[in-house]
Formats: C-alpha cells, structure tokens, sequence
C-alpha cells in the first residue's frame, strides 16, 4: 500500500478521484485543507506520522498521473536501496541554491499544460525503468520509504518553496539515496513562478547549506556492458592514431582495444609524430610488441596529412575500414564491434561512423557533431555555429543510433573506398575541423553519418590538449574562414540545425549573405 499526502485550498474530490483511477493497488489518501496556516514542512511532516504506509507520495495537487504508476513505484522501492524518488532533480549545486542554473546537470521529463498549451520539459534522457541518482528533488511530486530516510521535513523553512530541497538534499547528505524515476509519467497543470518568500526561503537554504555549496554528485557512467552478438561479416579495420608523447595514454588506448573489444579482424597503426627516443623506445617494447600493432614514424604533425599518408601508404590492401582515433581515446565497451555491425547493416548509405565519448569526469564529450545559428549582437546577422550534441552534460545524449551532421574525427570510421573518393582529409587546415569538412563531404556524397550511442569510449582530451595563443588563433581561423563558409555553402547540412527548420534557414541565409559573408 501507498500513502498519499497533500495540501490544498479547499476540499478536492476531483483530485481524490484521480489518484483513486489510477493506482492499481490499496491506497490511502491524507489531503490537508490549507489556506496559508500551516507551512508545508508542519503538514508533511504530519503525515510522515499519520501515514499508515512506509511508502508515502506528496505532490502537488494540480498533477495528473498515468494509470498503474503506484505499481511502479512500489518497485523502485523493492528492487533498488533509494530512499527518496521524484520526477526532476540535478546532479549538482552551485552556491545560489537554483537546480535549474546549470540545466545541463539536471535530470527527468515533467509535462505541462497551461492556457490551453501542453508541452514537456525534458531536463535529460528517458531512461525507462532504471533509477538515475540526484542530490536533490522537486517538490511536484516525490516518495519516501519511511525506514530509509533520516532526516524530516525542516519546520524552520516556512512557506510553500524549498522544503522540498532541503528535505531531500539533507537526506543525501546522510547518505539517503536519491533519485529521479522516468516510468512514471505525470503532467502538471500549471507553471511554476518564484515570488519574494520563494527568494528568502533560498537565502534561508544557501545559510544552511553554505558548508557543502557548491555540491557535486560524481555520476556513474550508464552503458550496455553486454556484448553485441557474434558478427557474420568481420571486414578488415585499420585503426589509426596519431602521437607524440602520452607513452601512457597511447599503452591505455592500445590496451583497452583489445581488452575491451578484441575485434578479431584489425591492425593498429601508431603513427608517432616526434616522441622522443625514450618515448619511442617504450612504445617498441611495450605497445608495438603484438604482431597486429605497428608503428609508423614521421617527423612533424598535421593530423589530415599524417592520417593521409597512413590511409594511402601504409595500411593493408585488404582494408575496408578505417577507424581515425586520438591517442587520449579508451574503450569502456565493444564499440569497435558496435560502430562495425552498423556499417555492415547500412553499407550501402553509411558515411562516417561515431562513438559515444565521455570526459574522464564522465560528463559528456561527444555526442554527434550539431550545428545551429547564433545571431550576432552588432550586425543581427545570423551565424552559424557548431558544437558537440549533449557536451558537458551527464544524461543528455543520443542514446541509440542517430543521423547526426557528423562526429569527431577523435574516433571515427569511414569506408577506405569512400574516404579516398573524397580525396581524405583536406590538408589546408591549419589546426582542425578537418574531420568536420569529412563529415559534409560524405553528406556530398549522398551519404548519411551515424552516431552509435551504445558504443562508449573515454576520451580525456583535457589530458592531451594545449591551447596557446597561436594554436587558438589558427583554430579560429580554421573555424572563421574555411569550415563555416563550407557549412553555408553545402545546403546539404541545413537539414541538421538544430533550431531552425530547413525552409526558414534558406531564407536566413539567402536574405542576409553578405552580412554573413562580412563576419566571416
């Protein structure tokens, strides 16, 4: 059984009735008539007491609920150790007490109606029946296992706002798990609004709090660690990678491409790039040292001409697969075998192939290559502008297959034949974004560049990268005066922005081309 416990203005049989519909099992209903008299801590807290049930919900009484969700709750309950679930909460904190600040640590899908409107604030992935665990939880609606908990609702915070976050937040300071659950669907019939009492009671939180803000959650990376099945057709793979120095990092990558995915049909190729004789002589003795594994030597960088040279001069005839990877790249799964079983079911139309990569801090790296337009303040012109799907975020990605703009050249597969009918990477880049001018090429070509979600891979970019001065600027001219004129001039990638449609775009940019052409 279910307890239920809520505050209202006045009796509400409708809203009684409601949760009567659509719960499946025994319930028990405790509503609180409540016209200001009593804050929201003295009546939940009331019902932690009066509840007959050790599993009691309290939410807002303006929510609709799908039929069964009581069921479901019941068996997070039974089937995991959490001790609070709602439906939205964050990973992370900032001194100012405001979940929503950094939306890209907030977690679950709430929808709303309003005015005639219903929408749906999708704050991160679904991820069905699994549990995704936060620091905090809005109050709309939320459950506790009453044996689990350890602290109550704080009756010092008055009011209507931030009981919910103190609650929830204290019991995780406690070591109380909580969490944001998505097969519990619910629409809330209106729209929050912060008020002057929302504001104090904020200040009131911050004070109490001031010792463990700013609050971090590290985020357990979510995967399939299940091997895919067997592969009929094993076409040969020759994995690139560019490196100089990183002896460690290389040996990682190296290791976890065997260790992680053994796919039976590949040949590593290092192509050092000025290591130093130390260097090199670790990487003989202790990556090179497997007959699959060989090491090319060059004495200068260019990532489109090294990886060039390798693809055209080095690399087995009997290649069907090129797969361009950063040393600072570490399988966590079979994303080789995954990133191969989609090209062998989409051989025909595939272009560029891409992996799911995460920051060591597990926050999201890589997640398909998007583009979209940002309107410039002096000009008004719009100017597109790409970054990576789901960057810096924990729970917001591309969690299956995609047809995305492209992905990174950090770890990419593309068809031998189809990269040298492109004429490879364009060799007149000076920093990057070579990968980039790929991935459109093969949009040229008719082809579609897919993002495979379930095949993950560390990348610890931060590890290997150093943006001087000189290396940013040569980006951004990289950036300014070859890869965005490319994107403007391919309408082939208009398809791809992300937050405009495809006919709206056209007129964008026919109509304001010379200021787009001035910016650049």
């Amino acid at each position: 059984m279910i307890s239920i416990v809520f505050s209202t203005r006045e009796d509400n049989p409708e809203f009684k009735d409601h949760l009567k519909k659509t719960t499946k099992g025994e319930i028990e209903i405790l509503q609180y008539t409540n016209n200001g008299e009593y804050s929201l801590t003295e009546l939940y807290n009331k019902g932690l007491d009066e509840s007959k049930n050790d599993i009691v919900v309290f939410c807002h009484d303006d929510i609709m609920l799908k039929d069964g969700w009581d069921k479901k709750v019941l068996n997070h309950f039974n089937s995991t150790d959490y001790g609070v679930l709602g439906m939205a909460g964050t990973t992370d904190l900032d001194e100012s007490g405001q979940w929503w600040k950094d939306m890209g640590k907030m977690v679950g899908i709430v929808k709303h109606t309003s005015e005639g409107k219903t929408w749906e604030s999708k704050y991160s992935n679904n991820f069905g029946g699994d549990v995704v665990e936060t620091v905090m939880l809005d109050g709309l609606f939320f459950v506790v296992n009453k044996n689990r908990i350890k602290k109550r609702f704080n009756e010092d915070i008055k009011g209507f706002h931030f009981y919910d976050f103190d609650f929830t937040f204290g019991n995780h300071l406690e070591g109380v798990k909580v969490g944001v659950m998505f097969d519990v669907k619910i629409t809330h019939k209106s729209v929050g609004a912060t008020n002057e009492q929302w504001n104090q009671n904020r200040l009131q939180f911050c004070n109490l709090y001031s010792d463990h803000l700013p609050y971090n959650l590290p985020v357990e990376l979510k995967y399939d660690n299940k091997p895919i099945k067997q592969l009929k057709k094993l076409p040969k793979v020759s994995v690139i990678i560019p490196t100089k120095g990183n002896v460690d990092l290389l040996k990682d990558c190296v290791e976890s491409i065997f260790e992680k995915d053994n796919y039976p049909n590949l040949t590593v190729y290092i192509a050092d790039t000025g290591s130093t004789d130390d260097e090199k002589t670790r990487i003989k003795q202790e990556i090179t040292n497997r007959d699959n594994v060989i090491l090319i030597e060059y004495d200068y960088y260019n990532f489109a001409s090294i990886n060039n040279d390798v693809v055209n001069n080095h690399i087995d005839k009997d290649t069907e697969l090129l797969l361009f990877c950063n040393n600072d790249i570490k399988l966590v799964n079979d994303a080789i075998s995954r990133m191969v079983d989609v090209y062998n079911k989409n051989k025909k139309s595939v272009g560029t192939i891409g992996a799911r990569l995460h920051f060591g801090d597990n926050k999201i790296q890589h997640s398909g290559i998007t583009v979209f337009l940002n309107q410039q303040p002096q000009t008004k012109a719009y100017f597109p502008s790409l970054t990576h799907h789901g960057i810096n975020t924990y729970h917001t990605y591309h969690q299956n297959q995609k047809e995305v703009l492209g992905n990174t050249g950090a770890f990419m597969m593309i068809n031998k034949e189809l990269f040298q009918n492109i004429g490879g990477f364009i060799e007149e880049y000076n920093e990057c974004f070579e990968d980039v001018h790929l991935n459109i090429d093969c949009l040229r070509f008719n082809r579609k560049n897919i993002f495979v979600g379930d095949a993950v891979c560390y990348h610890y970019e931060s590890q290997t990268r150093n943006k001087d001065g000189e290396k940013q600027k040569r980006e951004s001219e990289d950036y300014v005066k070859r890869i965005i004129p490319y994107i403007i001039n391919n309408k082939k990638t208009y398809k791809y922005f992300t937050n405009v449609k495809e006919d709206v775009l056209t007129q964008i940019l026919n109509k304001q081309s010379n200021e787009i052409r001035s910016i650049i």
